[in-house]
């Protein structure tokens, strides 16, 4: 029998045999086994064991890691430079986070509590923030002309590929 598992946790399984018995699974890779609820063994003799495996889709934002989760969410070049405040998903909807000014890519938030309820009741997981600053693709000349003023005030070469190749290795060589 296949049962669909919705996004929440803990998973709870129900068995049809017995409605009053169910079980947390662990993990989504995780099997279980229930011992003495399988079928009855030849001449009328004991049941043997129900295994009960579980395949759980991927989602779109989250992956789990244990009892965390982890989500990538995009970030503007603006935001992460001057700061911002976001709003991201979480399992049970949205939550704001406060982004500090000068954030790099990759760099990691944590909403505490925000995760998978743990197996024994030991309170819950995180939820991870991984940020993805975002280059853009395609500038206006109007754009262009700014980022080459902000990166001649930052002291930055504003053309770092005019160089040839053979001249970056030089200037690599002591």
């Amino acid at each position: 029998m296949t049962v669909p598992c919705p996004l929440q946790w803990p998973h709870v399984l129900a068995i049809e045999k017995k409605p009053c018995w169910k079980r947390t699974c662990p993990e989504p890779r995780h099997c279980g086994q229930v011992r003495g609820e399988g079928k009855a063994g030849p001449n009328a003799g004991t049941p043997g064991d129900l295994y009960v495996v579980l395949s759980v889709r991927e989602h779109p934002l989250f992956v789990r890691e244990g009892n965390d989760v982890v989500c990538e969410v995009p970030l503007s070049f603006a935001q992460a430079a001057m700061g911002a405040e976001i709003e991201v998903p979480t399992l049970e909807g949205k939550a704001r986070v406060k982004i500090p000014a000068g954030t790099q890519s990759g760099q990691v938030f944590t909403l505490k509590g925000r995760g998978i309820p743990d197996l024994n009741g030991y309170g819950r997981g995180d939820e991870v923030i991984r940020v993805v600053v975002e280059t853009p693709r395609k500038l206006s000349p109007r754009q262009r002309e700014l980022l080459e003023e902000f990166a001649r005030l930052s002291g930055e070469e504003v053309h770092p590929l005019s160089k040839s190749f053979l001249e970056k290795v030089k200037s690599m060589l002591p």
